[in-house]
C-alpha cells in the first residue's frame, strides 16, 4: 500500500517577511537645471523609483530626494543630499537607491565621506548601474576606484570646457552668457543696447559726475522704486561702484575677469592677474562717452586716495568698528557716517544699516564713535581692576565643567598629530622645491598628507564640538596673558587693544553698550547716564 505524501509548504521565510518592519527605501537623483526638463525629469524619476522600490514586499517607499544636475562636485552645493543625510541621521531612511556613482558624487572625498557615514549609521546605499550595495563586502574598494575615475572625469570635463572657452577668448568669438544690466543679445548673441535698463545705467554715471556717492545713488534708486538687478531686494552700493566701474558701457568687453580652480572642489575666484584677461576694443554699441567713463575713472580714484583705500580688502574693514557693532534690535551691522562735515564739531558716528535703509524697521540711535572708545576705556580699566576676580575664577570653572578627561587627552593627541602632519607638509614643499623628488611622487604624497590632515581636524573638531568650552578657554587664557603685559590702568583708547580682546560690540537701547569678548564673555556699559 502506497504510503501516503502530503507536501508542507516551508513558512518560515514568509513569517520573518511578515514579523519583519518593512525597509524604508529612498531614492536620490539629480535631475535638469532647466525649469521645464525638470519638472519632466523629477516626474520620471518619481513614478520610476515608486515602482522599482514598489515591486519588493519588503520595502517601503519614503521618497526622493533631487538636486539640480548642473554639479554634482561639492555635496555643500546640494540640499537635497544634505536633506537626505539629515533624514537619514534622524532614523528616517534605511536604504538609499541612485542611479550611479556618478549620481552621487564626483568628489571621491565626499563620496567617501558619505558613504561611510551612512554605513555606520547601518544605511547602505545601492548604485543600479554598478550593482553595488554599500553594505555588502568589498564595496568600499569598488566605491573608492569608481569615485577616483568620477572625479577625474569631472576635472577632464572642466579642463575641456576651459580650453574651449581660452580657444574663443583669443579668436573673439566668445559670446557671455549672461550680459551686463543695460544690455541684451540678438539672436546672434552680440551685445545689443536695453533701452529701459541704459536709462538707469545714464542715470548712474551722471549722478557720479555731479557729486553723489554710489551709497547715495543707490538709496535715491530705491527711493524711486527703480527695478533691481536680478529681482535683487534692493540697490547696494557695491553694484552701483561695479556699474560705474565696468568698461563694457564704454563699448569695450574685457574678458576672463574670474576664472574656475583646476582641481576639486571648483571654486569661481576673481582674476587678479593669475590669468591672462581679453581685451576687445569696440566690441559693441557704448551706452556712455569715453570722456564720461575717463572722468568717472579719475573721481573715483580720487575718493579712494582720500580715505586712503589700495583695496577692496582693505575697504571692507579700514576702521576698527567695521563690521563689529551689532544692533541688539534688528541684529544688522553699523556703518561709520560723518556728521556736521566741514563744522569745527564735525563728528564720526555709527548707525545701524537697516536704521538707515528704513527707519520704520529699526529704530535704533546712533552711537558717536568717541563714545563707543570711553566706553570701551571704562570697561577695560575695570576688568583690569578685577580680573583676579572675574578671569581666574572663570577659567577655573571652565576647566572643571570638561567632564570627559579622556577626550581632553585625545584632543590632545589629535593636535600633535596636525602639527606632525602639517610639518611633513612643509618639509615635503621643500624637498620638491630643490629638485630632490619627482612632482608626481609630491603630488602622491601631498594628496595622501592633505586627506589625513582633513580627517585628523575632523576628529579634533568633533572631539571639540562635544567637549566645550574650548573658545571660552582659550580665549580666557589669552586675555590673562594681554593683562599681563598691560596691567596698568589706561588714559587713553588703545587701537590694539580692542582689536585683540573684543570680538563684537553689540548696542542695544537705553544708552546700553556690550563688549562681547574674545573668551564670549559679554561685559555691558552705559553711556549718557
Amino acid at each position: 500500500m502506497a504510503k501516503k505524501v502530503r507536501k508542507i509548504e516551508p513558512v518560515k521565510q514568509k513569517v520573518i517577511l511578515e514579523l519583519q518592519p518593512k525597509k524604508r527605501v529612498c531614492a536620490y537623483c539629480r535631475v535638469s537645471t532647466d525649469s521645464r526638463e525638470q519638472q519632466n525629469s523629477f516626474s520620471a524619476q518619481v513614478e520610476y523609483y515608486k515602482t522599482f522600490i514598489g515591486k519588493r514586499d519588503d520595502w517601503e517607499y519614503t521618497g526622493i530626494y533631487a538636486d539640480e544636475a548642473k554639479s554634482g562636485t561639492q555635496v555643500k552645493k546640494r540640499d537635497e543630499f544634505l536633506r537626505m543625510i539629515k533624514d537619514c541621521e534622524d532614523g528616517k531612511i534605511d536604504m538609499i537607491i541612485t542611479k550611479s556613482v556618478t549620481r552621487f558624487a564626483r568628489n571621491t572625498v565626499d563620496s567617501i565621506e558619505a558613504i561611510r557615514k551612512l554605513k555606520a549609521l547601518g544605511i547602505g546605499v545601492y548604485f543600479e548601474k554598478e550593482h553595488i550595495n554599500t553594505l555588502s563586502e568589498k564595496s568600499e574598494q569598488m566605491i573608492t576606484i569608481l569615485s577616483s575615475l568620477a572625479q577625474g572625469e569631472a576635472e577632464s570635463i572642466s579642463t575641456n570646457n576651459k580650453w574651449a572657452v581660452k580657444k574663443r577668448f583669443q579668436d573673439g568669438t566668445f559670446k557671455l552668457s549672461d550680459p551686463a544690466y543695460g544690455y541684451t543679445k540678438d539672436e546672434d548673441g552680440n551685445l545689443i543696447i536695453k533701452e529701459d535698463e541704459a536709462k538707469i545705467v545714464r542715470r548712474i554715471f551722471h549722478e557720479y559726475l555731479n557729486g553723489k556717492g554710489s551709497y547715495i545713488i543707490a538709496r535715491y534708486l530705491n527711493d524711486d522704486n527703480v527695478p533691481t538687478i536680478r529681482s535683487a531686494e534692493e540697490w547696494q552700493d557695491s553694484v552701483v561702484k561695479e556699474i560705474l566701474q565696468n568698461s563694457i558701457y564704454e563699448g569695450d568687453l574685457l574678458l576672463q575677469k574670474t576664472y574656475t580652480t583646476e582641481v576639486l572642489p571648483f571654486e569661481r575666484k576673481s582674476n587678479k592677474g593669475e590669468l591672462p584677461q581679453y581685451f576687445i576694443e569696440n566690441n559693441h554699441e557704448p551706452i556712455i562717452t569715453r570722456k564720461e567713463g575717463q572722468m568717472v575713472r579719475e573721481i573715483y580714484e580720487y575718493r579712494r586716495n582720500q580715505m586712503g583705500v589700495d583695496d577692496s580688502g582693505k575697504y571692507q574693514n579700514r576702521y576698527e568698528f567695521s563690521s563689529k557693532i551689532i544692533c541688539k534690535e534688528c541684529g544688522s551691522t553699523f556703518r561709520r557716517q560723518k556728521i556736521y562735515i566741514g563744522k569745527p564739531y564735525e563728528k564720526i558716528q555709527w548707525c545701524c544699516v537697516q536704521h538707515i535703509r528704513n527707519i520704520s524697521k529699526c529704530s535704533m540711535k546712533a552711537v558717536r564713535e568717541d563714545i563707543i572708545k570711553e566706553t570701551f576705556l571704562t570697561m577695560w580699566n575695570k576688568l583690569i581692576s578685577n580680573y583676579t576676580d572675574i578671569l581666574y575664577p572663570l577659567l577655573e570653572s571652565l576647566k572643571n565643567l570638561r567632564t570627559d578627561h579622556e577626550q581632553e587627552e585625545e584632543i590632545k593627541k589629535l593636535n600633535n598629530r596636525i602639527m606632525e602632519l602639517t610639518e611633513q607638509s612643509h618639509i615635503l614643499s621643500r624637498v620638491v622645491s630643490k629638485g630632490y623628488i619627482d612632482s608626481a611622487i609630491f603630488i602622491e604624497r601631498q594628496n595622501a598628507l592633505t586627506v589625513e590632515l582633513e580627517a585628523i581636524k575632523k576628529m579634533r573638531n568633533q572631539c571639540l564640538d562635544n567637549n566645550g568650552y574650548e573658545k571660552e578657554i582659550i580665549g580666557t587664557a589669552r586675555l590673562l596673558e594681554i593683562i599681563r603685559y598691560n596691567p596698568e590702568i589706561i588714559e587713553e583708547y588703545d587701537e590694539n587693544l580692542f582689536l585683540h580682546t573684543v570680538e563684537n560690540i553689540i548696542i542695544g537701547e537705553n544708552y546700553e553698550i556690550t563688549f562681547k569678548l574674545i573668551n564670549n564673555l559679554e561685559l555691558t556699559e552705559y553711556y549718557g547716564k
